[in-house]
């Protein structure tokens, strides 16, 4: 996994936040249904979970580093 070594100084309530903007900015751009059914994912996601959403939609990792 990537970003094995400092996972645990990731501000994951930060990450999983703008995740959740991102699909919401979707769902209201363009493709309704299914940025809602992202953004679901996200509220449910493991910390795990919520690293592969953010590696899958680019996100700068460095960013939310403690």
């Amino acid at each position: 996994m990537f970003f094995s070594k400092s996972k645990t100084n990731i501000d994951y309530k930060r990450l999983r936040k703008d995740l959740i903007r991102e699909y919401a900015i979707r769902m209201v751009s363009y493709s309704g249904g299914l940025g809602f059914l992202d953004m679901c994912k996200v509220e449910d996601a493991s910390n795990e979970q919520l690293l592969e959403l953010a590696k899958k939609e680019h996100f700068n990792l460095k960013k939310y580093m403690k």
